[in-house]
């Protein structure tokens, strides 16, 4: 069997050479005093699982070289002095469970490429960085769960994580558009069905167009016609037009309305498309119907309408109500010349007949129920 070398420096610039096999799942390099290290060769390893580097001095490390190990699973790099990271060689490490970087002196990290898959442990003085189309994709707790921060002392830190979410029109400063798309299409295409909604939403409030934030499809389409030539305003532009055209299909097949802004859309190409919202949006309070079993109202159906949506915001209701407040949520609606019907029920479903997707109806119900108000630093969405 083929055998590999692994080069890493000490701090006084001696150099030093392991060998591996190349078919050994697991590489060790713990306590060797490394500052630098060399891993270009194990771009042979592609049945490496596991790599630890721990308790070293590494100062920088690139994992790109680690690029298309497709069965990683494990990387340790606690315990070093590593003061940034860049993660994205690992986008498409589909097997990719854990990465302990704690007791490193890393101030800030974009997790975006192992967001959806791996348990990230790193220290709770680390600022997080991820792309906009993720802000929506796990709830509080969550992403809680999956990044565990350890303080100081070694003691876990139960906070919720503190999370910039990259404004795309910043990002541009500094990055081209294709490298963005590029970025974009890899997170987007390891997103399930079930969280389309809420990437559409992540993707749209990033590129400041959160009045079309209310596509319920493939959020993929949205990019058909933004090539990567193009400058960060002509791609934002281009998606802009193909929200509109998309929206439009959408409200032919009779589709939902939630979270499309008609007042930021006047005095805009969008503009064409409020009157169909307003009928849309009259039809979807005609056509919905709250089932009441026992002294509990069930107001999920109400929820995914544009209309009770709002109302029941501003009555400050949650997914449940007694008899009483019912009575108000019509009166509400009758002052606006509406009238809300009810159906009594033996059984309750949990999902309903709605115009939208299953995958809207898991982000507004979560949106409710409080699941994404976790903490964003200002400036995440300056």
């Amino acid at each position: 069997m083929d055998e590999i070398i692994i080069r890493y420096w000490s701090p006084h610039g001696r150099q030093e050479e392991t060998k591996f096999h190349c078919g050994h799942s697991k590489i060790d390099l713990v306590m060797r005093a490394a500052k630098r290290v060399d891993l270009s060769n194990l771009k042979e390893c592609t049945e490496l699982v596991s790599i630890d580097l721990s308790n070293n001095m590494l100062e920088e490390l690139n994992l790109s070289p680690l690029l298309n190990c497709m069965k990683l699973r494990d990387i340790r790099l606690k315990n070093n002095h590593l003061k940034e990271l860049d993660l994205w060689p690992l986008v498409n490490c589909a097997s990719l469970g854990n990465i302990e970087l704690s007791e490193n002196r890393i101030q800030g990290i974009d997790l975006s490429p192992v967001f959806l898959r791996a348990r990230v442990r790193m220290d709770s003085s680390v600022v997080i960085q991820a792309d906009f189309i993720l802000r929506y994709i796990f709830t509080h707790e969550e992403l809680a769960e999956r990044f565990n921060l350890v303080r100081p002392d070694g003691a876990p830190w139960h906070a919720i994580p503190v999370i910039i979410w990259n404004n795309y029109k910043k990002k541009s400063d500094d990055m081209s558009w294709s490298t963005m798309m590029q970025r974009m299409q890899l997170l987007m295409k390891s997103i399930d069905e079930e969280k389309w909604y809420s990437c559409q939403r992540g993707l749209l409030l990033g590129l400041d167009i959160p009045e079309l934030s209310g596509f319920d499809g493939n959020p993929m389409n949205l990019l058909d016609t933004a090539d990567s030539i193009m400058s960060y305003k002509e791609a934002r532009h281009a998606i802009y037009d193909r929200t509109l055209e998309l929206l439009e299909h959408q409200f032919e097949d009779e589709g939902p309305t939630l979270f499309l802004d008609i007042e930021k859309m006047k005095n805009t190409r969008a503009s064409k498309l409020i009157p169909r919202i307003v009928e849309l949006r009259r039809n979807e309070i005609e056509d919905t119907t709250i089932p009441i079993k026992g002294s509990k109202a069930f107001l999920k159906p109400l929820w995914l309408t544009h209309y009770g949506y709002t109302m029941l915001k501003v009555l400050d209701m949650g997914l449940t109500t007694d008899l009483t407040n019912l009575q108000l949520i019509k009166s509400s609606f009758s002052e606006l010349g509406f009238t809300i019907r009810t159906k009594e029920v033996q059984v309750v479903h949990e999902s309903f007949d709605s115009k939208g997707s299953q995958s809207m109806q898991q982000y507004v119900f979560n949106q409710i129920s409080g699941c994404y108000d976790y903490h964003q630093l200002p400036s995440s969405i300056g």
